[in-house]
């Protein structure tokens, strides 16, 4: 017996192997593999960890405008000209979505079209309030509904970084909140008002117990697990909340572990066909329609 093979070996502690993985169709739509640096270094070594768990396809949330402090979404460096050819060049692994600021909708909306309609990437994103976003203005104000309405125009996915932070005196579920930052209730509002286009609850709304009440009753609005914290039964429990045609998944790497973030799917006591819908076959079917728009046909 070659005992470096039995300890390396994944179905021993009944794990997927890399085959398996592979069939599951993991698609990772939170990848920060861009975040913070200024060379595509931290890229290309997060990117041999994808490979070698079988990821088929990353979704890059840093993509055009500075990501670095002091945060600006609209100043673009050397290095963002560089991630506009790694999208290009791998068209079939790495996709984009872009920062935006609602403090000003109207340069949000002309970075939308440079890098979504005459470029290649596919959705928009809303960060932190403390981050790229100068008046500290969360997703439900009405400076969003001129970006919203573009999005809907170009098909783009809309992503919210969305926590509820419990804290403050006296201590409330969204007490320890940053000014401008988005909770769950911004994003129910924000859907509200448009129920044909699609959002992603990002982090599990930092309240996975919490979060899927509030969202519910928008069936426009997914909910995505991803670098909040590992809770076994909490994919179990969303599932039965909203159904599995709901939730979607991101590794959040390199900040975060890929094994951490796959055992919350892997954990959970789903068919492998829910399983697959979670870990990749949902996002394809609301972005399959802005990936066709550029030539590439996605296979749900």
């Amino acid at each position: 017996m070659n005992l470096n093979e039995f300890a390396l070996s994944p179905t021993v502690y009944g794990l997927p192997t890399r085959d398996e993985l592979v069939e599951l169709r993991i698609w990772d739509c939170h990848y920060h593999g861009f975040v913070r640096t200024d060379n595509d270094r931290k890229h290309f070594e997060t990117m041999r960890a994808v490979e070698r768990l079988g990821i088929e396809r990353v979704i890059a949330l840093d993509i055009g405008g500075d990501t670095n402090p002091p945060w600006n979404t609209f100043i673009e460096t050397e290095f963002d000209r560089r991630k506009l050819e790694i999208l290009r060049q791998y068209p079939d692994k790495v996709s984009g979505v872009i920062r935006i600021d609602p403090s000003d909708p109207d340069a949000s909306c002309r970075k939308m079209e440079k890098w979504i309609r005459n470029g290649p990437c596919i959705g928009i994103k809303y960060t932190d309030g403390s981050m790229n976003n100068r008046d500290k203005i969360p997703c439900s104000h009405p400076n969003n509904d001129p970006i919203i309405r573009m999005a809907r125009e170009l098909g783009a996915v809309v992503y919210v970084c969305a926590w509820f932070l419990v804290g403050g005196s006296p201590c409330r579920v969204d007490g320890a909140n940053r000014p401008g930052s988005s909770t769950p209730l911004d994003i129910a509002r924000l859907a509200q008002r448009f129920p044909d286009v699609p959002i992603i609850c990002g982090h599990s709304g930092g309240e996975w117990e919490l979060a899927p009440d509030v969202i519910e009753p928008h069936r426009n609005v997914y909910f995505e697990f991803a670098g909040s914290d590992p809770h076994s039964g909490s994919v179990d429990y969303v599932v039965k909340k909203l159904g599995a045609d709901r939730i979607t998944w991101g590794g959040h790497g390199p900040s975060r572990s890929y094994a951490t973030e796959l055992s919350k799917v892997l954990d959970a006591d789903l068919s492998k066909t829910d399983r697959m819908k979670v870990l990749g076959r949902n996002y394809r079917r609301i972005t399959a329609g802005i990936f066709a728009s550029k030539g590439i046909k996605i296979d749900v």
